[in-house]
């Protein structure tokens, strides 16, 4: 898997997906609009933000980004995220192989769980 397949495989989904380079806070894809179907949020809409992972082969990042804030800051793994204060970190590992597939689960997942 690579950034390109994951932004892809997204867009194929039919999200809207954007790339963003903000020079030293990196580079991110960002799916727009994310629709949440499960847990406390459900019905609602959410950024999502990955930061583009720079290794060969593709290494997952540990945390995902969401915008607005889904709890409070300092808990449930979140703290203040590199993409300015409207988003927040959310400290989650995808615990497997990463694939495009793999990715959609893992951030419906981090829904499930708030």
């Amino acid at each position: 898997m690579t950034n390109e397949d994951l932004v892809s495989h997204l867009e194929g989904l039919g999200y809207t997906v954007e790339t963003l380079d903000l020079g030293p806070q990196g580079r991110w894809i960002v799916v727009r609009d994310y629709p949440v179907s499960t847990g406390t949020l459900a019905g609602q809409r959410r950024d999502v933000a990955v930061q583009w992972s720079p290794q060969v082969p593709y290494v997952a990042p540990s945390a995902v980004q969401v915008r607005p804030h889904v709890v409070p800051m300092g808990t449930r793994n979140a703290q203040g995220s590199p993409l300015g204060p409207e988003w927040q970190y959310l400290s989650r590992v995808l615990r497997c192989t990463p694939t495009t597939q793999a990715w959609i689960v893992h951030i419906n997942t981090i829904f499930s769980e708030l």
